[in-house]
């Protein structure tokens, strides 16, 4: 094997702090703007341990930083859908993907959504995550693993709703979000319960805070 000249391994080192230091932005980012969607740019960068100027340098303005945060959130969700939908265990992988989708922070994007003004592109991400979820349950509804009468919305509405129970002990919010799960995931296999009452959210619901009008920063 040849070896690296120093000028290459440079370039490598090089790369991968640029990599770590984008990951660490985009988690500090969705934490940060997440429960502060007001917070400027430094306290992003104080808790990604990066400086001001690396920041600047990916990210030329706020809205930059909040459209890649999004695009990455909904991209882990594109993945995580058709890895379930690859399954050939429709309600197992439903299952899973359910419990990744509450335990993964992506759904803390709905902080954020109507605070920016968002490119096309993210509405086109946004609704083609609710089709891929429509597309999940649709799947397990027909193989009789789960109730009929639900919908791709309604596994969003109950995701977002996990997602946001928290404790001041960070594992103690993981066992109390896993324990809904649970028992969410034992109400919606009751293939023979009584129809739900209400229409079930359109996915225009879901999408309509990407119509708001943008709040100031």
């Amino acid at each position: 094997m040849t070896e690296a000249s120093p000028g290459e391994e440079a370039l490598r080192g090089r790369q991968a702090e640029a990599r770590r230091n984008d990951t660490a932005i985009g988690e500090a980012a969705l934490a940060v703007l997440s429960a502060d969607p007001g917070a400027p740019m430094s306290a992003v960068a104080r808790a990604a341990g990066v400086g001001q100027g690396t920041l600047y340098r990916r990210y030329p303005d706020k809205q930059a930083l909040l459209i890649d945060v999004c695009e990455r959130g909904l991209a882990a969700i594109a993945e995580a859908a058709h890895a379930a939908l690859d399954s050939p265990e429709s309600g197992p992988a439903l299952g899973r993907f359910l419990e990744w989708y509450a335990e993964s922070g992506t759904l803390r994007m709905t902080a954020l959504l109507g605070t920016f003004d968002p490119p096309e592109h993210l509405h086109t991400l946004g609704h083609q995550a609710n089709e891929d979820m429509q597309q999940l349950v649709a799947r397990a509804a027909a193989a009789g693993a789960i109730r009929a009468d639900v919908t791709g919305a309604d596994l969003t509405m109950i995701a977002t709703q996990l997602g946001t129970l928290n404790a001041p002990d960070p594992e103690r919010a993981r066992q109390l979000r896993r324990r809904y799960l649970t028992l969410i995931w034992q109400g919606l296999s009751i293939t023979d319960a009584s129809p739900l009452p209400g229409p079930a959210p359109h996915a225009d619901e879901l999408e309509a805070p990407w119509q708001d009008e943008p709040r100031p920063s």
